[in-house]
C-alpha cells in the first residue's frame, strides 16, 4: 500500500488497532472515550522496562515534526483518549506519512 492510498478512516482504525495492540485486548473492546491513565491502565512502572503508557509516549514522538513536538511540549496538543490518539496519528500523516506508516505497522 503507497502512502497515498491511506484514507483518514484507515489511519483513523489503526491506530485504534495499534493502541489495542499495545495494551493486548480487543480493539472491539476500546471505546474512543476511553483515556489512558483512567479505563486504560499500564500493567506495572519500572525504570527498567518500558509500558504501556511509555509506548503511546514513544509512538507520539516518533511521528510528530518540530512543530508537533513543540505543541506537545507546550500543552498545546494533550493526547489523553483514544480517540485523541488516533486524531494526533492523522493529524502527524499529513506532514510524516512515512513515520505513521511504520509505528502504525501499515
Amino acid at each position: 500500500m503507497a502512502f497515498y492510498d491511506v484514507t483518514k478512516q484507515e489511519i483513523f482504525d489503526q491506530a485504534k488497532k495499534r493502541i489495542a495492540k499495545i495494551f493486548s485486548i480487543p480493539v472491539e473492546s476500546l471505546n474512543l472515550k476511553d483515556r489512558f491513565d483512567g479505563e486504560l491502565q499500564a500493567s506495572f512502572v519500572s525504570d527498567f522496562k518500558d509500558n504501556e503508557f511509555d509506548k503511546i509516549n514513544y509512538d507520539l514522538q516518533d511521528v510528530a515534526d518540530k512543530s508537533m513536538r513543540k505543541k506537545l511540549q507546550s500543552g498545546d496538543v494533550v493526547v489523553n483518549t483514544v480517540e485523541d490518539y488516533c486524531e494526533y496519528m492523522c493529524a502527524c500523516f499529513e506532514v510524516n506519512p512515512k513515520g505513521v506508516y511504520k509505528v502504525l505497522g501499515f
